[in-house]
């Protein structure tokens, strides 16, 4: 018995879920967050859950738009949402990184370029013969 081939829509939409149930443990997001669906979320092709732009959803209602319709629309939503989350944190990050390095290397120059905080002046050692 040869098996027909199929797209594998069914089973990405799936992951999609999976994957935003698992960003929102990760960031504390409760099912209830309100996502405003953007004109290119809106526009995407293909099967769709009918996202008008400027919609204002629960991420619980888009889900069920990327299971039920399996709607490419709100997966996109949903992707631009925690997107922009996880694109956040990344921003924070490097920045947190970029200080770390000024500080190791007090290179005060470079973290006024960067817009850092000066590092507090040490308090001068003394010396005192032994």
């Amino acid at each position: 018995m040869e098996r027909e081939k199929r797209e594998c829509a069914s089973l990405t939409k799936i992951m999609t879920a999976y994957t935003v149930f698992k960003l929102m443990e990760r960031f504390e997001t409760d099912e209830t967050t309100l996502i405003t669906v953007s004109p290119e979320a809106a526009g995407v092709i293909g099967t769709s859950a009918e996202l008008l732009e400027g919609d204002t959803l629960q991420i619980w209602q888009i889900l069920h738009g990327l299971m039920l319709p399996s709607g490419n629309d709100a997966a996109h939503a949903l992707a631009e949402f925690f997107g922009g989350i996880l694109k956040k944190e990344s921003d924070e990050n490097e920045m947190k990184l970029r200080k770390e390095e000024a500080d190791r290397a007090k290179l005060e120059e470079e973290r006024a370029a960067l817009g850092l905080d000066a590092p507090e002046d040490p308090e001068p050692e003394s010396n005192s013969a032994s």
